[in-house]
Parts: structure tokens; C-alpha cells; sequence
């Protein structure tokens, strides 16, 4: 059991978060395969959301009004966090922001640096700073680890089915009656049995053990995207209160939404300690240059490819 346990070992690494928080991530030869995994758990989720319907002439305005402030927002921010976080830029060579016509408010990002918001957020009606802090946190996200943080669990969890179901013979229980079927066939029907069992199991196992590091994780997000929109120029008190402004919440909201209400909240009792240091060499507004790079990045961009 020890042996076939121990290839699982060797698929992880120690690291340590930027707010210091302890994270099993895959070792450097599998950081490529963990930006590949992030890339498709994040286009399947955008395959499972409901698409937006084709905007007419005011409405294509707005829509193309949107993908400017999200252009300027996440240049301005994506600027800070190269500038606040050296090493990204060994990791990605830039943010990339899209705008994906989904009819719900949402986000989601990748492990390579991917911002994707939906275009049902502009519908909330957000000021400058609250969709700032939104596109700061899944930012936060990415810097923090989180979707490597997540691959590994995936891939800990697949190995550990894999090796630990043959080996308790569980595909036996879903295998047909010795008695009525050749032994032949009962052999391959318990491999497949075990197989199938295995690889469902893996699917449900890192699935529910991804959504119980989820809320640990955002609370993670929130505290970066925090200290990068003050490096950015933001006060934390003007965004905690445009967050506070967000509309009534209606009697069955999206999950994202919900999960933005909970981190306005969240920051709310932030801001009732000590105010966050501002960077005194930025401004509020966003057409005001920041301090130059000490490396050459690509700009970001907006795309609508979904």
C-alpha cells in the first residue's frame, strides 16, 4: 500500500501563499499541465453559463462602453500587480481581461493569467471602484496560487483513486454475480466496474474538496485584492462603500452574486480596523500614468471570444 502511495507524494510541493497561508502545489514540471487544467475548468464553466442575448444599437454602445472600463480598470490594476509582485512575470507575461457575453453577473480566471467577467455584471450597475475590487480579486486569485492550488488537489485526488480502489478490490461490489457470468467476465466487468467507480469518485472527491477550500480562499483574494487596489490608487474605505451600495439582493440571485455580497460584508469589518497604507504616488483617476514598470509588459486586453 506504502509503495503505491508514495508516486502521490512526489506530485506535490510545499509552497506558502502571499498572505502566508501553507498550499500544496504541483512541482515546477507540472506548472504547465496546472495552467492548462485552469484553462479548461474555466471555459467549461463558461460553457455551462447561460449566454447573453445579442445586444441592439444604445445597448451594443453600453456594452462596448463596459469593455472599456474594464479595459482601463484592469490595465491600471494589472500595472500594480506586476509592480507588487516581481515574480509574476515568471509565471505569465501579462493579464489578459475578456468580456464573455453571459447573461448572469460573474467572473473567473486561470492559472495563466486570464480575468474573465461576465457581461451580465454590467447589470449591477457597479462604480469604478466595486468592479475594480471585482476584477482585483480574481486577479487575487491568480496570485495567490489558487488554481494551482486547485489542479493539485484534482490531480491528488485521481491518484489516489486510481491506486487505492483496485487495491481495496471495491470494483468487486459493482461487478455481476460469479455464478451467472464466466470468470473471464466478471474480471472485466469488476476492471471497468473499478475504473468507473474510481474515476467518479475522483470527479466527486476533489470537486467537494475544492468547495471546502473555496471560502478560505476568496477570504485569501479579498485581503490581496485589498492591498492591490491601494497600490493602485484606491482608498479601501470609498471601495469597501461603493461595494455596500450594491442593489437589494433579489429572491434567487447567482451564487457569484451572493458570494460578492458576503466579501462586501467581509470588507466592510475590514475597514473597521486600521485604514490600509495608500500609494501617494498614484491618483484617482484612471487616466493618470502610474510609475513605470521596472520590466516591459504587453498591455492588457479585451476580447469576446465566448
Amino acid at each position: 500500500m506504502l509503495r503505491c502511495l508514495l508516486p502521490v507524494v512526489f506530485l506535490t510541493a510545499c509552497a506558502t501563499s502571499p498572505e502566508g497561508r501553507k498550499q500544496l502545489l504541483a512541482p515546477a514540471p507540472l506548472q504547465g499541465f496546472s495552467a492548462v487544467y485552469s484553462e479548461f475548468d474555466m471555459h467549461l464553466q463558461l460553457v455551462t453559463a447561460t449566454n447573453a442575448p445579442s445586444c441592439q444599437e444604445a445597448v451594443c454602445a453600453a456594452d462596448r462602453a463596459f469593455d472599456q472600463r474594464i479595459l482601463a480598470l484592469g490595465r491600471r490594476l494589472a500595472d500594480a500587480a506586476f509592480r507588487e509582485h516581481a515574480d509574476l512575470h515568471l509565471r505569465f507575461p501579462r493579464f489578459e481581461f475578456v468580456v464573455a457575453d453571459k447573461a448572469d453577473p460573474g467572473a473567473a480566471s486561470s492559472a495563466g493569467g486570464t480575468v474573465v467577467v461576465y457581461r451580465g455584471l454590467r447589470g449591477l450597475d457597479l462604480d469604478d471602484a466595486a468592479l475594480a475590487f471585482v476584477l482585483a480579486r480574481e486577479m487575487s486569485h491568480v496570485i495567490a496560487g489558487h488554481h494551482d492550488e486547485n489542479v493539485t488537489t484534482s490531480i491528488l485526488v485521481a491518484v489516489a483513486a486510481q491506486l487505492l480502489f483496485p487495491v481495496l478490490n471495491i470494483g468487486t461490489l459493482f461487478a455481476g454475480s460469479a455464478a451467472t457470468t464466466a470468470a473471464a467476465s466478471t474480471a472485466a466487468t469488476s476492471t471497468l466496474a473499478t475504473t468507473a467507480v474510481a474515476s467518479a469518485a475522483s470527479f466527486a472527491g476533489s470537486r467537494a474538496l475544492r468547495a471546502s477550500d473555496r471560502p478560505q480562499q476568496v477570504r485569501e483574494a479579498e485581503a490581496i485584492a485589498m492591498k492591490l487596489l491601494a497600490a493602485a490608487g484606491w482608498n479601501g474605505r470609498a471601495v469597501s462603500d461603493q461595494l455596500e451600495a450594491l442593489r437589494p439582493a433579489l429572491p434567487e440571485e447567482p451564487s457569484w452574486t451572493e458570494e460578492l455580497r458576503e466579501s462586501a460584508r467581509h470588507i466592510a469589518s475590514l475597514m473597521q480596523g486600521p485604514v490600509l497604507p495608500e500609494n501617494p504616488g498614484l491618483g484617482d483617476s484612471l487616466g493618470q500614468a502610474g510609475p513605470a514598470l521596472p520590466f516591459g509588459l504587453p498591455p492588457p486586453i479585451v476580447i469576446k471570444p465566448y
